[in-house]
């Protein structure tokens, strides 16, 4: 059946019903591993070395990173299943509506669901200290480090749905590949950058301190930090959601 392509928000409501509940399974185990572990780990803490109770926060935050990143990579799982890929396929939906599913329930739900979680396993620690709920407990969750975590997820996120969409097989693993290699051809691209704007094979070791420091710490303290963050924060999520929107829609003809 050939889906439109206009939104539809009755089309796009029953697709991210039908979502849902075929992976509420798989999202209530990990829900209820990641958060057990979590609970086992601060009750743990919370009983032996109660001072130490609050510094378990960044852990929170690693779980709800691999956490979001793994449900991510397993997304289109079901596009890329021989037995079930037809299904997938023909569903009377757009492009555009199945990856705005997706994105929406691994980068908007999915935080909200890990800040719950982060909440339960609090409450119950503080229950074993203290047998009473300390609101103080809670100021490392509702805080600003809170909120830019959750927005370097919401960006990081798309990459790992790209990967989704991209591998067939081993979604994560190969995804965290792609970065390691794309970073380490950005570092060597910048090392060469540095080399060739500098030039330090020009001056000699004695007189090393003799090089442009002003133009060198203007471009690496001042210049580069900020072009880097305007591309990360404006320019990543965008351009990935758009590639993985492509890169979709090929698998689909």
């Amino acid at each position: 059946m050939k889906s439109s392509n206009v939104f539809s928000i009755n089309r796009f409501i029953l697709l991210i019903r039908r979502q849902v509940l075929s992976g509420t399974s798989i999202l209530f185990i990990a829900f209820g591993a990641i958060t057990g572990l979590m609970l086992l780990i601060s009750g743990l803490v919370a009983y032996f070395s109660p001072e130490d109770l609050a510094d378990l926060t960044n852990l929170y935050y690693v779980a709800m990173f691999l956490g979001g990143y793994i449900y991510t990579s397993n997304t289109f799982n079901e596009l890329h299943n021989p037995q079930r890929s037809y299904r997938f396929l023909t569903l009377p939906v757009s492009t555009f509506e199945r990856l705005a599913s997706a994105w929406l329930l691994s980068a908007i739900l999915f935080p909200i669901v890990a800040i719950f979680a982060m909440v339960i396993v609090v409450f119950l620690s503080n229950l074993i200290i203290n047998l009473t709920v300390d609101p103080d407990a809670f100021s490392n969750i509702f805080s600003h480090t809170t909120l830019i975590l959750i927005g370097i997820y919401f960006v990081t996120q798309t990459v790992f749905l790209l990967g989704a969409i991209y591998f067939r097989k081993h979604n994560f693993l190969k995804t965290l590949l792609a970065l390691f290699v794309v970073y380490f051809a950005i570092s060597i691209y910048v090392s060469l950058a540095g080399l060739i704007i500098f030039r330090p094979w020009e001056y000699q070791f004695s007189s090393f301190n003799q090089l442009p420091t002003s133009r060198l710490e203007h471009f690496f303290v001042e210049l580069f930090p900020q072009v880097m963050k305007i591309i990360f924060w404006y320019v990543l999520a965008p351009f990935f959601l758009v590639v993985s929107y492509f890169s979709l829609k090929e698998r689909q003809v």
